[in-house]
């Protein structure tokens, strides 16, 4: 899934009541700080089927490719120009 294209398309194991955690980092961002180790970390604690959401100005492709690295899937929808959620999930 390295493609923008394909992290675009809902995927099968998309369910908003799968949701388990939400981390909106645009603060953090905008502070000049990377979400990538809180967002390892959390998603480390997930279960199969559970749904960790990023919540970003932008879509933050270097940090779906290290989530991604570590068994996970992503799936991106843009809210708004300034609105991005990224979601992962331990298929």
């Amino acid at each position: 899934m390295s493609t923008s294209n394909t992290l675009n398309e809902k995927p099968t194991w998309f369910n908003s009541a799968a949701i388990s955690e939400t981390l909106d980092a645009r603060e953090m961002l905008q502070a000049g700080q990377h979400p990538l180790a809180e967002v390892i970390k959390r998603t480390s604690d997930l279960q199969p089927m559970q749904i960790f959401e990023l919540i970003t100005p932008f879509t933050p492709m270097p940090l779906i490719e290290k989530v991604n690295a570590n068994g996970f899937s992503a799936y991106v929808l843009a809210v708004s120009d300034s609105e991005v959620h990224t979601y992962f999930c331990k298929v």
